[in-house]
């Protein structure tokens, strides 16, 4: 069954048949699935399961966030945030710091030797579809962009809001959880 709101409103899937063997949700239904095979494949690599190693790309982007501020990402409680952090500890991905502004405050750093071997991975891949992106025209490219921008909104509005932290989180800790849609530089 596949539901636009309330299960009420569900239909069967053959409701939506055309619409899901449309040429183009093909492409994005393929490219959502090989996104989740790419992040197995690098946590495989680095020896980890998919919330580690989703836990490890907040990181990578942010370059630190506390265990709470990774919880809130993450959607899950700060306990599980603890553990997910205990467990990249462990093998060696991540590191915990204090800052010299509040020694109090712990942040989970990523090692830099396991940011290597996940981009050494990635690589091949981003300086490809580099390529690809460097070949289209400038009418092409912003297409493109207000194609993706639309999409990347839909999917945002579907993740719903996040959903509150079971554990309390202390203010300067707030950090935003739904990923803002890239700036286009427009």
């Amino acid at each position: 069954m596949i539901c636009d709101s309330a299960p009420s409103d569900c239909m069967p899937r053959a409701a939506y048949a055309d619409r899901l063997s449309d040429p183009i949700m093909q492409r994005l239904k393929a490219i959502s699935f090989l996104n989740l095979e790419i992040g197995k494949k690098i946590g495989e690599t680095l020896g980890v399961n998919v919330t580690d190693m989703a836990a490890m790309e907040l990181l990578i982007d942010a370059r630190t966030l506390t265990p709470s501020q990774l919880a809130t990402q993450l959607k899950v409680t700060t306990a599980a945030a603890t553990q997910i952090v205990d467990r990249l500890e462990r093998a060696g991905h991540v590191t915990r710091e204090r800052k010299t502004i509040d020694r109090r405050k712990i942040f989970v750093a990523p090692v830099e030797a396991s940011e290597v071997r996940a981009f050494a991975l990635l690589a091949p891949m981003l300086d490809a579809l580099s390529g690809v992106i460097s070949d289209l025209t400038p009418t092409e490219r912003s297409v493109i962009e207000t194609f993706l921008d639309k999409v990347v909104d839909i999917y945002l509005q579907a993740s719903g809001p996040p959903s509150p932290s079971p554990d309390p989180v202390e203010p300067d800790d707030a950090s935003p959880t739904v990923p803002e849609r890239p700036s286009t530089g427009r």
